[in-house]
């Protein structure tokens, strides 16, 4: 239970340290939640939980760093590296890589995009290794050129 609680003390001193204004949050379709923020133009921070696994006992949380490719105007990839826990079991930790693709089918609104996720996840307990796939929606906090309001 030790590990839990600094890993998610750490998880919300990333954040703190990290926010400023351009926080993204993210519908991974009905499997998780995200929230991430960026520590510069090429590496970002993210926190996932995952809360629809059928019992409260398999719910996970993974905290991930990922760098970001050069954005292009309709796409953009980033690659990175997490640990996850799952809290009520306590012991059981997994390492995920996770290659992403994100999509910005609106020109003129890129605060929200499409995310495409596949990652490879190492549990330790089991000694398994699986290839999870995620896509969802994200929306981006963050300051544009276009709209000086936020």
């Amino acid at each position: 239970m030790k590990s839990v609680k600094t890993f998610i003390t750490l998880a919300f001193i990333l954040f703190s340290l990290s926010c400023f204004s351009q926080l993204k949050v993210t519908s991974y379709s009905i499997y998780a939640l995200g929230v991430s923020a960026p520590f510069n133009d090429l590496f970002a921070g993210e926190i996932k939980v995952f809360t629809n696994q059928g019992q409260l006992e398999n719910t996970s949380i993974e905290l991930s760093g990922s760098y970001k490719f050069v954005p292009q105007p309709y796409h953009q990839f980033s690659v990175g590296l997490g640990f996850g826990l799952i809290p009520e079991s306590g012991e059981d930790a997994f390492i995920s890589a996770p290659l992403s693709l994100e999509i910005f089918p609106i020109q003129s609104f890129k605060q929200l995009s499409l995310v495409i996720e596949l990652a490879p996840e190492y549990y330790f307990e089991y000694e398994n290794l699986n290839l999870r796939h995620l896509w969802g929606i994200r929306y981006s906090f963050e300051k544009s050129a276009k709209n000086q309001a936020f």
